[in-house]
Parts: structure tokens; C-alpha cells; sequence
């Protein structure tokens, strides 16, 4: 089956990141107004689902990291997507919006994060920004998820279905 390269994939991510923005979040359910903040994992997601219905054969990873605010606790959290040798970070911005006082000195100097944060695996900053809690593994069909969770996945990415863009 066809695999995409992670330049294309990359690009699939700008566009459906795009997708995110434009669209109207009171018909998305798993979209927040307050889109990006707060919508690192569900974001995700939703994009690993439209990559696995575009090209079923690929694996995408979901990784977790956390990392200490300023007043040492570890409240700060963030999602993003591996694919091969690349990470894909579809609400880095999300840092340049929440308050200097709810994050930590390391993140504030790496200000302004990209909308689409991409790198390799090996030298991206959310691997220096943020410690790895947890790993997830996606594949087609998405059966690692409950399927009342994929109901609401399949909603949200039927809605964003609708929006038209110019390429």
C-alpha cells in the first residue's frame, strides 16, 4: 500500500491545520473556541484519523510530554504526532497565546512557536521543552480508542469535511 513521504504528510498537516482554524467550532465537537489552547491531543487526533483514512497502511505515533512551570509544579502538558522520523506539532502556537505565568523559562525564549511546529525526531524542541509521559501507537480503524470516542472523532472530522479551501 502507499505510504506517504513525511514532506507530504507534513504538508497534509499544514492544510488540515488550516482546516482547524477556519472552521466554525460550535459544529466541531472535539474544537474548542479557544482553539489552539488546550486542543494539542484532540487536534492530534483528529488529524491521525484523517491520515489514516487518506493512507490506512501508516502508523502514527501520539506522544504525551509534560514539563514544570514556573512555580515548580508539573502542570504543563502538550500533544503532538511522530510519523517515521519526523514530529509533528499541529498547535505549538498555543504557547505564544497562554500567560508568561502559567508557563516556564525554557518555553517563554523559544517564543514564537510556528502554528505548525515540524522537525526531526531527533532535534525538535518539544523533545527539550517537554518530558515524554507517554507514547501512543495509531493505526487504521484507530482500535487502541473507545468507540464511543471514535464516534465523536468520525462527527468532528465530517464537520471539517465541509470547509472548501483554496490550495
Amino acid at each position: 500500500m502507499f505510504e506517504p513521504d513525511t514532506n507530504e504528510l507534513i504538508a497534509e498537516a499544514e492544510h488540515f491545520r488550516l482546516r482547524l482554524e477556519l472552521a466554525k467550532k460550535a459544529n466541531v465537537l472535539l474544537v474548542t473556541e479557544d482553539f489552539p489552547i488546550m486542543n494539542c491531543k484532540l487536534s492530534s487526533l483528529l488529524f491521525a484519523y484523517h491520515a489514516l483514512q487518506k493512507w490506512p497502511s501508516i502508523v502514527i505515533h501520539g506522544v504525551s510530554g509534560r514539563a514544570i512551570n514556573h512555580d515548580g509544579d508539573n502542570t504543563i502538558s502538550h500533544y503532538w504526532l511522530e510519523y517515521k522520523e519526523v514530529a509533528i506539532d499541529l498547535t505549538a502556537d498555543q504557547y505564544n497565546l497562554i500567560e508568561e505565568k502559567q508557563l516556564n523559562r525554557e518555553i517563554l525564549i523559544n517564543r514564537p512557536f510556528k502554528p505548525v511546529s515540524t522537525g526531526r525526531i531527533d532535534n525538535m524542541q518539544n523533545y527539550k521543552l517537554f518530558n515524554i509521559s507517554c507514547r501512543d501507537t495509531y493505526t487504521f480503524g484507530l482500535p487502541e480508542l473507545a468507540e464511543d470516542f471514535i464516534h465523536d472523532l468520525h462527527a468532528s472530522y465530517e464537520a471539517l469535511g465541509g470547509l472548501t479551501l483554496c490550495r
